[in-house]
């Protein structure tokens, strides 16, 4: 191998060994983590974005209507989806379900 080439070798594993540590290593190590459960708010905002979530009704549900919606909106987040989140507080309201002490309107 002549030096010209040992030189381009050299120089190619340099700047990949850059790439690595300056673009591939903090992106390994700042990768966020999530606690079972949550989603993070990119999910959230993309799903909105994609139209996947359900707008919200322009009359109250009845109570037979909050649980039929409340069950075909299973997949769906009462955070983001206006349908479940219009049926989780009518079935609230009504008695049927009962919040955790956490949740706030």
């Amino acid at each position: 191998m002549s030096t010209t080439g040992v030189v381009c070798a050299t120089v190619a594993g340099v700047v990949t060994l850059g790439v690595v540590v300056f673009y591939v290593l903090p992106y390994l190590l700042d990768r966020p983590v999530h606690v079972d459960g949550e989603r993070p708010s990119t999910e959230i905002l993309a799903r909105i974005a994609r139209d996947q979530c359900h707008r919200a009704p322009d009359y109250p549900y009845s109570i037979e209507e909050a649980r039929r919606v409340f069950r075909a909106r299973i997949n769906c987040d009462a955070d983001s989806c206006g349908a479940k989140h219009e049926a989780v507080w009518t079935l609230i309201d009504a008695g049927v379900l009962r919040p955790s002490t956490r949740v706030e309107r």
